[in-house]
């Protein structure tokens, strides 16, 4: 496969990842009618931003702000729920590791093999 096929997966990949917890963070908290709409809206400002990143290598905040956004809010949010509580350490760290291991470490090496690919494609080929 091509490198730009290879950017192109990646991205669908990290897009994913981002409208799963982010839509599953929103309905446990706001019910399945607010997970929906969570979900479209982190569509949107993927694709806006996957858009404007596509203007050049330079243009790489487009791709990073809202990923590094989508990804830092379900996680504080759950940081913040996980230290309010009476619960010990080890009940925390449970709670908090299928955060870590299926969302916030996947979209880390994601976006690192992302921004990776985008500094070896040519800008033409897009996103």
């Amino acid at each position: 496969m091509s490198l730009a096929i290879n950017r192109k997966l990646v991205l669908t990949a990290i897009i994913c990842l981002l409208l799963y917890q982010v839509g599953t963070w929103i309905t446990v908290i706001a019910g399945a009618v607010w997970g929906a709409g969570a979900a479209v809206v982190v569509a949107i400002v993927s694709y806006v931003s996957a858009r404007l990143a596509k203007r050049g290598a330079t243009s790489t905040i487009w791709f990073l702000v809202p990923t590094l956004l989508f990804t830092v809010i379900p996680l504080l949010a759950k940081l913040w729920s996980a230290f309010t509580s009476q619960t010990g350490i080890v009940d925390m760290l449970v709670d908090l590791i299928p955060l870590l291991v299926g969302f916030v470490i996947p979209i880390v090496l994601l976006s690192a093999v992302y921004l990776d690919l985008r500094k070896k494609t040519p800008v033409a080929d897009g996103p």
